[in-house]
């Protein structure tokens, strides 16, 4: 019988593999031939990464988790078997903080808002070290905007919009 992640496998190779298809018969126009990252570098990357996962996971030995008593005998088995165990207020605080992060992004410039929303993430997660915490959010969101708006060409605001008028 076909257990739950080999199933979602299935439909992840068949989805990956279409995305890789529809990625790699995407028409270039004449000046993106020559650039070193093409509009169609990234989905081929995500596809073939998607056709990789879906195959370890249909490859890998399929084990019995059920013991003789009927109980599962695995790590988040009591997530599985009792949803009131997660810890929700965690999970909807940080969904609540992406939409914020999201929303105010715009406004209040990614460097900003991307390190406050890594600091306020470390901290809604239990992180209490804060000469950690907020040193590696400031330099994670430096990096990323570095990469993104000096290597890729990709423009990024910065700071606020209030500093460009």
């Amino acid at each position: 019988m076909l257990d739950l992640n080999r199933a979602v496998a299935l439909v992840l190779l068949a989805f990956s593999s279409g995305y890789l298809y529809l990625a790699y018969s995407y028409h270039l126009l004449p000046f993106e031939r020559f650039l070193a990252v093409k509009p169609n570098t990234m989905p081929m990357g995500l596809a073939i990464g998607g056709i990789i996962c879906s195959l370890i996971i249909l490859i890998q030995p399929q084990v019995t988790d059920v013991e003789g008593d009927g109980t599962v005998n695995r790590p988040d088995a009591e997530y599985l078997q009792n949803p009131q165990n997660y810890n929700w207020g965690q999970g909807i605080g940080l969904l609540l903080l992406a939409v914020v992060y999201a929303l105010s992004l715009r406004g209040a410039g990614f460097l900003f808002c991307t390190s406050a929303f890594l600091v306020l993430g470390g901290i809604l997660l239990g992180e209490r070290r804060y000469t950690f915490l907020i040193p590696i959010s400031i330099t994670a969101s430096v990096l990323v905007w570095y990469l993104v708006d000096q290597v890729l060409t990709i423009y990024l605001r910065p700071w606020p919009g209030w500093v460009y008028y």
